[in-house]
């Protein structure tokens, strides 16, 4: 508890200064210089003398700050630095209003957000990310269930002339699974006290930056975001936004900053009293979650099923939300698709298994990261918002080369994906992860429907695919949707590819410098510019031979 207070009692001396010494205060990493990258990436140690606050600097090591203060009257501490920084103008950057932030040991202290920072943040032709904490350490303290916990941070924006600047309160944690805790360049989540805009994205206070790191050329995941974006059906995809972040002096690299998932006008925008967000994650289901109460194997295929809204559901209404989606699960079972259309908006149903395929996204067999939502109480379910896709695009799993574009079978299997060895219900899958044929009747109930068999050679043996759900394929051993999928393949086949990279040379373009920053910071494997044209090249041939695949279905 002591360690903690004075870390606060820390930050508490580090704004004071920071907001009244002007130029003397913070600098950033010359992001040019490789040897400045190596000083951020290490910290530099900067003795505190409490008599000369014109030595402070950002960089110097919290505990180091905690040895010279511990022992001196806390209250009168604190008391000396509030009266010292008692001239502080409460300014923002387009207001008079005033950024708090609260000290958990200490009174609120009112800090300037002043539209001049101490030091201007960076400019390298994308915006600029400044996370100021109190003990950048203490981004790694976890709950007793794993999951990271929140720092309170200063966050401060330079749109650069892309965008409107930010200087805000928050908290800022680490987030993601393995790219959490695999990676040294964390994935973080902001979380601003009051509602904020964010370069030109509608003003909410949750945002995630995600870091990339596996991902050489930097843009699959936005190359995915745009795809979706152009193909039309889903109500909300994420933006692309790019930045370059440093978190207390310590250069980071570049960014990808977007949405939060979450229900929102701008974003998942369902009804707040009948509608619900789903999270169809095995690290988020009952399996590999059990602290949170808001998950359930789903009653017919047993799929992993958590509920992100409403918060804090009730166990009552986690029991009518699990058998109001069975409904949908029965009528793919059944291969219903009168039914399934009635329940399920279809074209984001298709739309989301295009994508699933011409990216390889191996994620769909766990499941993971597969978001759906129903809008209200009387509305149709719908998948999306698409999310994580640096596990496609033909990944190796080789974490030592991080090696993509080699793999290139299919997810869904190079022939009619309903003859899946993987596609009946729950209660009909052997110990061993097959189906139990014996148990299937005709029609299958889930259990290969119409087609029977398994796989294009009618063994399990031959089966080319991957053992996703029979959910993800029961439906078509229905002839009707077989022939709405290949329809729709048509439509997307030519112009598929250009909904994907369309925007991908700009984005190169633009981060260009970044990308130099973050390959000096973080030594890549391959050059971005060597994964970017791999990525184009082996899209455009994916998507191509994905004809001939629906073709055969």
């Amino acid at each position: 508890m002591t360690g903690m207070f004075w870390r606060w009692v820390a930050f508490l001396v580090w704004c004071g200064v920071l907001l009244a010494c002007g130029d003397e205060g913070a600098s950033s990493p010359e992001l040019e210089s490789e040897n400045a990258l190596e000083n951020s990436t290490t910290g530099i140690e900067t003795n505190f003398r409490q008599d000369s606050v014109e030595n402070f600097s950002p960089d110097l090591k919290i505990d180091s700050l905690e040895g010279e203060i511990a022992g001196k009257d806390s209250a009168a501490f604190i008391e000396n630095v509030v009266a010292e920084n008692s001239q502080i103008e409460n300014v923002s950057s387009s207001s008079s209003s005033i950024t708090q932030i609260a000290f958990s040991s200490c009174e609120l202290v009112e800090l300037s957000s002043s539209s001049e920072s101490v030091e201007p943040l960076p400019d390298n032709g994308i915006p600029y990310i400044r996370i100021t904490v109190p003990d950048s350490v203490a981004l790694n303290d976890t709950t007793e269930n794993g999951e990271a916990v929140y720092s309170e941070a200063f966050i401060e924006i330079a749109g650069n002339g892309l965008y409107g600047d930010v200087k805000a309160a928050g908290k800022v944690r680490y987030r993601g699974n393995s790219t959490r805790l695999w990676y040294p360049k964390k994935p973080y989540r902001i979380k601003f006290n009051e509602k904020v805009e964010v370069l030109g994205l509608a003003a909410n206070k949750d945002w995630v930056l995600l870091a990339n790191y596996r991902d050489q050329s930097k843009f699959m995941n936005a190359v995915v975001f745009d795809m979706a974006r152009n193909m039309g059906h889903f109500k909300f995809v994420n933006a692309n936004r790019f930045v370059e972040v440093e978190v207390n002096g310590d250069y980071k690299g570049i960014y990808q900053l977007t949405e939060q998932i979450e229900q929102a006008a701008s974003r998942v925008n369902i009804d707040k009293a009948t509608g619900v967000l789903f999270n169809m994650d095995k690290d988020d289901g009952p399996e590999l979650n059990t602290w949170d109460h808001n998950n359930f194997w789903s009653s017919v295929y047993k799929l992993p099923m958590a509920v992100k809204y409403p918060k804090d559901v009730a166990a009552s209404a986690l029991e009518s939300i699990q058998a109001d989606f069975a409904k949908v699960e029965q009528a793919v079972a059944d291969g219903d698709f009168a039914t399934f259309s009635a329940l399920m908006d279809v074209a984001t149903f298709m739309d989301y298994l295009i994508i699933q395929e011409v990216t390889r996204n191996v994620e769909l067999e766990a499941p993971r990261s597969t978001y759906l939502y129903k809008e209200s109480a009387e509305g149709k379910y719908a998948f999306g918002p698409i999310w994580d896709y640096d596990g496609g695009f033909g990944y190796s799993w080789n974490e030592e080369t991080f090696e993509y574009f080699g793999e290139n079978s299919w997810i869904l299997s190079s022939g009619n994906p309903s003859k899946s060895p993987f596609n009946c219900i729950a209660e009909n899958m052997s110990a061993w992860g097959y189906c139990n044929t014996a148990n299937n009747g005709a029609g299958g109930r889930g259990g290969m429907g119409g087609f029977g068999g398994f796989g294009p050679g009618g063994s399990a043996a031959a089966w080319d695919g991957y053992g996703e759900s029979g959910f993800f394929t029961n439906m078509f051993s229905n002839e009707e949707f077989l022939a709405a999928y290949k329809a729709r393949w048509n439509e997307l086949k030519d112009v598929l590819f250009d909904y994907a990279t369309a925007n991908l040379d700009e984005y190169v373009e633009l981060c260009r410098r970044a990308l130099d920053n973050d390959a000096a910071r973080w030594q890549p494997k391959r050059s971005y510019v060597t994964d970017v044209a791999a990525l184009k090249s082996w899209l455009q041939k994916r998507i191509a031979d994905y004809s001939n695949v629906v073709a055969a279905y």
